[in-house]
């Protein structure tokens, strides 16, 4: 039995992945700032909070510090519903296929610390996304709940960004 929930759980997950079609292809140069040392630190958490009232923070998940060029506003508005971010279930989810692996490459990664802390230090002046995911499983279930968040954030001369995705 147990088998076959996980089976379907992971075919459910699966069904869920978009392909995002973009008009725009990648220009690695229109956000060749994420590169350059700068002078601001993005700092912030990620947490939501659950249907009984409890928060659950991104501990140990994977922070994104993704430029937003005209490529990244396009897909991920597409993505999170508008060019200013916002959160998608655990079952949601975008493909890679047919991205352009220049912009997965000009991507910066952090952690999120027990609290659902997070940092990027040294970043310069120019748009992005800071993305997270915030996940839990509830006893007796094996699919996932919580979701991904992205928010846009804009660093300008130099001053430091405190970021709240939930």
């Amino acid at each position: 039995m147990r088998r076959i929930l996980v089976g379907a759980s992971m075919l459910a997950l699966a069904a869920c992945v978009q392909t995002i079609e973009t008009t725009t292809p990648f220009d690695p140069n229109e956000v060749a700032f994420i590169n350059q040392r700068g002078a601001a630190d993005i700092t912030g958490q990620a947490f939501l909070r659950q249907a009984g009232g409890g928060v659950v923070t991104c501990a140990g998940e994977q922070v994104q510090l993704i430029p937003a060029g005209t490529f990244a506003k396009e897909r991920l508005s597409q993505l999170y519903g508008s060019v200013q971010g916002g959160r998608i279930g655990t079952m949601v989810g975008a493909s890679q296929e047919n991205v352009d692996p220049r912009y997965l490459e000009m991507v910066r990664t952090s952690q999120c610390d027990a609290e659902g802390d997070f940092e990027f230090r040294n970043v310069a002046n120019g748009d992005y996304y800071v993305l997270s995911g915030v996940r839990w499983t509830v006893p007796g279930s094996y699919i996932p709940e919580g979701g991904s968040m992205a928010k846009l954030v804009q660093v300008r001369s130099g001053q430091d960004q405190r970021v709240l995705l939930n």
